[in-house]
């Protein structure tokens, strides 16, 4: 379980990273004036699912956390 967990948590942090790169370019491109390749891009749309994707990955870490702790206490009593 507590691989499973660690798997998450390393997915979290390459999808964070890669909204990170997304939103520089998104930035770079916008001070550049480069609408057009944005749109092309769909660098908005791409950085909206990256964090829905986040959102949902934080909430199955919750839940596996929760549930690992309940086994822990049911092993203990």
């Amino acid at each position: 379980m507590e691989n499973m967990i660690n798997g998450y948590v390393e997915s979290c942090m390459r999808v964070k990273h890669r909204i990170t790169e997304l939103t520089h370019q998104r930035n770079y491109l916008k001070q550049q004036g480069d609408m057009c390749s944005i749109e092309e891009l769909d660098l908005d749309r791409r950085i909206k699912l990256l964090y829905c994707e986040y959102g949902q990955m934080q909430e199955v870490i919750f839940a596996l956390r929760s549930y690992t702790r309940r086994l822990e206490k049911s092993a203990e009593t």
